[in-house]
């Protein structure tokens, strides 16, 4: 695997679940996409995709994320990630617990990594 790679991961998952989100915003391409759980609906930009991660924040607190397992394929400049995820969250006062994966597609320019593309493709609510 790729160190700076995992750096990476590590970094948008510590920023994205304690709110720090200068550890966010240069793994962000200006033209990222973010894809939704349902499939359907599509983030498009670095402000939005931004804004996204602070509306997470601001309405749910993260009790446990813990990446299970990852995969990085990496062709000269770009990058394929899957992150399989165990998350327990609270939100509107309800407890979730989640295990799901995602995938992300990096593209690396000037020798730094960044995030073109995020799907969440599958979520399994546990009981």
């Amino acid at each position: 695997m790729s160190d700076p790679i995992k750096q990476l991961i590590d970094d948008f998952n510590t920023g994205w679940t304690a709110g720090i989100f200068e550890k966010i915003e240069p793994i962000l391409h200006e033209k990222v996409i973010f894809m939704a759980p349902d499939l359907k609906t599509w983030v498009t930009g670095k402000e939005a995709c931004l804004q996204s991660i602070r509306d997470y924040v601001n309405n749910a607190k993260t009790k446990v994320f813990e990446v299970r397992n990852k995969e990085i394929q990496i062709w000269d400049q770009t990058a394929m990630v899957s992150i399989e995820y165990y998350i327990e969250y609270q939100m509107n006062h309800e407890n979730y617990r989640e295990k799901g994966t995602e995938f992300w597609t990096l593209h690396k320019e000037k020798d730094s990594w960044q995030m073109l593309w995020r799907a969440m493709v599958k979520n399994e609510k546990l009981e």
